[in-house]
């Protein structure tokens, strides 16, 4: 019995594919080549101005984010140790408790 599956293997198996070689195959590859490696950096910036304006935007929203928190985690760290030094100062028996 020939299932359906049996034939499309046998096709496939008995398939070849023969391109015909195309004489101007390297000079092309290589005219490409060149053409890229004469791109400067202005060129490729104006070519990719969506992506690099996406990507600059990422990162300054980043490190504003970042630089906002470190603050905040700083701010808060400074005001603790500026209230047990004024309580410290206020009195000095709170010194055994509290250490600046």
């Amino acid at each position: 019995m020939n299932t359906p599956r049996d034939s499309l293997s046998g096709t496939l198996h008995a398939w070849r594919v023969a391109p015909t070689a195309d004489p101007n195959f390297r000079q092309v590859v290589w005219q490409r080549i060149g053409k890229q490696a004469g791109d400067t950096w202005p060129t490729y910036l104006r070519a990719h101005i969506v992506a690099c304006s996406m990507a600059a935007a990422v990162a300054i929203s980043a490190a504003a984010a970042t630089g906002s928190a470190l603050a905040h985690s700083q701010a808060r760290a400074d005001r603790e140790a500026i209230v047990v030094t004024y309580l410290v100062d206020l009195d000095p028996r709170a010194q055994a408790v509290l250490k600046p």
